[in-house]
Parts: C-alpha cells; structure tokens; sequence
C-alpha cells in the first residue's frame, strides 16, 4: 500500500512539473497578430519615435470602421499614453496632439504614402497599410516635405546590397500628388549619417546595415519629413 502511494505522488508530482513548463514556455511565447495588421511610423517633429510598429485591427473610437485614427489611438495606447488627441474641426476629424506635442494643428498623415483625406479614412483588412503621421517643425509656413523610400522594410544578410529609391512629394497645378526623386540627399542609419547620397534618379545603394537597423536620410536646404526604411532579416 505505502509502495502505490508513493507512486501515484510520483506521478502527481511529475504531472505538476509538466504543467509548471508548459505554462512558462507559454508565457515566453511572442504574442502573433490574430487579424489585420497596419504599420504606423511616427515624427514628432525632431525624431522618429515610432517605426513600422504594427498595430492590429481594433475600433478604438467606435464608429464601426477601422480607420487611420483608430491605429493612432492604438499605437499611442500601447507606446505613448495620453499622448493623442483628435477633435471635429471644420473640416472633419483633425489631430489636437501628436506624441504628446500639441501645437495648434500643424501634422499630417499619409497612408502607403499618398496624403490621406481625412482620419476617417478606412483601413484595408488584406493588404498592411503602412502610416505615416508627423509633426511639423514649421508650425507657422508648413514648408516640411514629405519623403519615402520606395520599399518600407528590406530584409536580407550581410554583406548584401540594398537599393532604394527616395522620393518627395509635391502637387501639381491641380492639387494632384507628383512623386518627384531627391537627389543628393544625405542617407542615415539608426540616426547617424553615412557617406552614402542619392543620385539625380534619388537612387542609392546600401550595404546592409544588419537587422533591427533603420535606414533614414536628410536633405541640406530642405526641411524634410524624414523617410523610413526598417531593416529584418
């Protein structure tokens, strides 16, 4: 009798140790986005203080859509509490703060780098749309260009060459959004400035810089809203 009772402990015991792992590797387990996912770059006028963080679907403001204001309310939830505010204004929803910096109503968004109409504007639930919002550094004239790069992310190993091409963008007589290449724009990596310029096709090429990098740049002469390249495996 005392041999089954130490035997069935025995067995209890083991029965709790394998519980015990199998919640801790659990619990180290990176969570996975369970739905549509976008990726929100942030500005605050000095620095990027958010780089494709992605963000999951969820109706934030209750309107029944997923919108470019729901993943700022979700991103500044996650990243930067009581950091962002938006208010109806006189032409719709506009932002009151950005990454906690309020000043009067100077930001600006685009989404897959096209200027967006409004913080209405819905989401797609197949494709990850990529945002881009910022402060501007002139509050007063709005001079600050918006640049991108032609690809988000690039992934790669070392020793590899990366090309990318770096836009501006500009509008036509009509209001209408022209791409235009940056030339001779000086290429950063996590912050720091490389010898590397774009040419007269705002083309460049890069080694690649490892992972978790981001590749951005600067241009003399032109107050620019810096673009943003992250770099994966």
């Amino acid at each position: 009798m005392k041999n089954t009772v130490k035997i069935v402990a025995l067995v209890l015991a083991l029965y709790m140790t394998v519980l015990v792992f199998a919640g801790c590797t659990k619990e180290k387990e990176e969570p996975k986005a369970t739905g549509p996912v976008a990726f929100v770059t942030v500005f605050d006028g000095q620095n990027q203080v958010a780089v494709n963080v992605p963000v999951e679907k969820s109706d934030e403001d209750s309107d029944g859509k997923w919108t470019i204001n729901d993943a700022l309310i979700s991103l500044h939830n996650a990243k930067c509490a009581d950091g962002y505010k938006a208010e109806d204004g006189g032409y719709g929803l506009m932002i009151t703060k950005l990454w906690g910096v309020e000043n009067g109503g100077a930001y600006g968004y685009y989404k897959n780098n096209v200027m967006c109409m409004g913080l209405t504007e819905e989401l797609s639930e197949t494709e990850s749309d990529h945002i881009y919002a910022y402060v501007y550094s002139d509050a007063a004239g709005f001079s600050d260009v918006y640049t991108f790069f032609d690809k988000a992310e690039v992934s790669g190993s070392k020793g590899d060459k990366i090309t990318l091409t770096l836009s501006y963008v500009s509008f036509d007589e009509s209001y209408n959004q022209v791409n235009v290449p940056l030339a001779d724009a000086v290429i950063k990596v996590n912050g720091e400035k490389t010898e590397l310029k774009t040419g007269e096709d705002g083309k460049v090429e890069i080694e690649f810089p490892g992972s978790g990098s981001v590749i951005s740049a600067e241009k003399d002469g032109m107050v620019i809203i810096p673009p943003v390249c992250s770099v994966s495996k």
